[in-house]
Order: C-alpha cells, then structure tokens, then sequence
C-alpha cells in the first residue's frame, strides 16, 4: 500500500548548542548538513519501508547563517521516485525568536536515496502524487533526476 508523500514527510526541531558551534558561534555546515541527511533518512525509510543510504546530495545552498541558540525546523518531502532510489527534498528553517518566532530558509538540498536489501538496491514503491503541488514536484524531481542520470551514466 503506498501511503503518498503525507505519509512520508519527516521532520524534527532542535535548539543549536555550543557543541554544534565553532568559537564565533556559528554552527558548523557540517552539523546542519548531517541534521538534513538524518531526515532525508527517515523520508525515504518511511516510503521504502526499510533500510535506505545517501547517495548523492545535490544543490546544497546556505541561505542564511544559523548560530547558537537558534531554534531550527528540518523537513523532508518525497519529490521523485525512481526503481531503487528516492529523491528528497530537504528544507532546513531558523526561526527569528525576537521577532514572533518567524521562520526563514537557512538551507535546501535534494537527496538522493537508495533503498537496500541484503546491501542489494531495491525496488521501491512508486510515488503517486495527490494534488497539485505534490505534482509540480514530481516534475521538478523527475527532471532533475533524467539530467543526474543523463551527466553520469
């Protein structure tokens, strides 16, 4: 049964510490990007009902700088489904705490995953796009995937 994008959207908040910080108090990129693989993970585990690796991160871009203290939002959405990999559109919010808690993009990335069995890819379920948003999505996704596919292979 294929649950639809609802169904596997991920998300998680967390409250940036001095361990995630160099001394200027800026949060590493790394840490950030680390935070957006988790819940690419956790998107594409949902929609593949199992054990999923990254294999490609594409169009990381810093938007906005993020510092210790900040508050911060990760989402993950399903764009694009291929045989044995998802496509993963991750958006990575900080939230202004002085001013009404407003959210702005600090970061975006699209992830590639791999669904694994017996550290074999693995057929996955297609995704079914239910309004129009999700449609213009999968559009997005299918077109950046037939341009990865058509760079490498």
């Amino acid at each position: 049964m294929n649950e639809g994008v609802a169904f596997s959207k991920a998300e998680t908040c967390m409250i940036m510490e001095p361990r995630h910080s160099n001394a200027a108090g800026n949060v590493h990129g790394g840490e950030l990007m680390k935070i957006m693989d988790t819940i690419a993970g956790i998107t594409a585990f949902k929609h593949a009902k199992g054990n999923v690796v990254t294999a490609r991160v594409d169009e990381i871009v810093f938007h906005k700088p993020v510092h210790v203290g900040d508050i911060i939002t990760c989402n993950g959405q399903l764009t694009y489904v291929g045989n044995t990999s998802m496509q993963v559109m991750v958006t990575l919010m900080v939230h202004d705490l002085e001013n009404d808690f407003d959210a702005a993009v600090a970061m975006t990335a699209f992830f590639t995953m791999v669904h694994l069995v017996d550290d074999k890819p693995t057929k996955v379920p297609p995704l079914i796009p239910t309004n129009e948003e999700e449609e213009d999505l999968y559009l997005l996704g299918e077109r950046k995937y037939k341009e990865i596919k058509n760079r490498y292979m």
